[in-house]
């Protein structure tokens, strides 16, 4: 799994950094959860015999979020903005 922890610490500090981060990663989870190209990633657990389905945050997307928050573009962009950059780079 990729470095999440200037993630993590970004939505513990709160405040409008925080708070516009984890609106993004809301975003990104409700934009593309019906999709079926480049949305979230199936996985499958067995649990007590039985197999359980789901579906996570793609992991491609953490490292894209951490260079986002390096290079400002939270500072210059609308959540909206950064969400539409990321699902339109998962295009084929």
């Amino acid at each position: 799994m990729p470095d999440t922890s200037l993630i993590v610490r970004t939505i513990g500090a709160g405040g409008e950094l925080g708070e516009k981060l984890a609106d993004v990663i809301t975003e990104l989870i409700c934009k593309v959860g019906d999709r079926q190209v480049g949305g979230l990633e199936t996985y499958q657990v067995v649990s007590f015999g039985r197999t359980v389905n789901g579906t996570r945050f793609p992991e491609r997307w953490w490292p894209r979020l951490v260079k986002a928050l390096e290079t400002g573009a939270f500072e210059r962009m609308s959540a909206e903005a950064i969400v539409d950059v990321m699902v339109d780079y998962d295009q084929p």
